[in-house]
């Protein structure tokens, strides 16, 4: 269900059934380290296997699962039924209740929000949200994806770092496509134009906020792990 940016791999998790109608989030972790190295075959959708070796889990991620490898088990399913069983996993309709305690914004004034890992109950939870700003900052090496997102309590979500792996993949493409000294202010406004408009007229209007692992200075900071709808390359034809 989430592939995210993990430093020079990747954060996976996964949803498993636990009952008819309900299910629960579980992060598998490669035998060795925490992110899934290149090359790692699996989009979201595919339906996998593995053995849990052992619980590995630290406050908040309680959903850790240390594994021996993921295997390929059955047809992958498409977006509207993967929402749908998201859905019914972790769900969240207001800022509090995403992870069972309260965000708080840095105290060097910046927008970005963050939480205790002593507070916090797990670390990935899905909502609504009813509107979408991406942000696209420069930095030395390149761009910052970010978002402002505003989610169903009407509560607002700002300055969001967006570590879904296929949308940065996407914005690298829409960046590259723009044949331009500085591609990054037209990149920002088409995707907030063209592409943003086009999500808040879906169905599969959908967000998965998480949560990276705590350092030293004991503060979690709140991420964008999944956007729905997914990018859909024939946008960049918009452009």
């Amino acid at each position: 269900s989430d592939i995210t940016l993990m430093g020079p791999g990747y954060c996976v998790i996964g949803v498993e059934k636990v009952q008819a109608d309900s299910f629960r989030s579980v992060r598998p972790m490669p035998p060795w380290g925490f992110a899934w190295r290149e090359p790692f075959p699996h989009s979201r959708g595919d339906q996998v296997r593995f053995h849990a070796s052992r619980t590995v889990h630290s406050s908040p991620h309680v959903e850790d699962l240390k594994s021996q490898g993921l295997f390929r088990n059955g047809n992958p399913i498409g977006e509207h039924q993967l929402v749908g069983c998201l859905r019914k996993a972790e769900l969240a309709n207001n800022l509090h209740d995403l992870f069972g305690c309260s965000a708080q914004a840095s105290d060097r004034g910046g927008r970005a929000l963050w939480v205790n890992p002593e507070e916090a109950k797990r670390s990935i939870c899905g909502c609504e949200y009813d509107n979408l700003r991406f942000r696209v900052f420069p930095e030395a090496e390149g761009y910052a994806l970010r978002a402002e997102v505003v989610i169903g309590s009407n509560e607002r979500i700002t300055s969001i770092p967006i570590v879904d792996r296929e949308w940065n993949r996407f914005v690298a493409q829409l960046v590259k496509r723009i044949q331009r000294a500085d591609p990054l202010p037209l990149a920002e406004r088409f995707l907030n134009r063209t592409v943003a408009e086009k999500m808040l007229l879906s169905p599969q209007r959908f967000a998965r906020i998480g949560l990276p692992r705590p350092r030293t200075d004991r503060q979690c900071w709140l991420m964008l792990d999944s956007l729905f709808p997914q990018p859909n390359e024939a946008w960049l034809d918009l452009l």
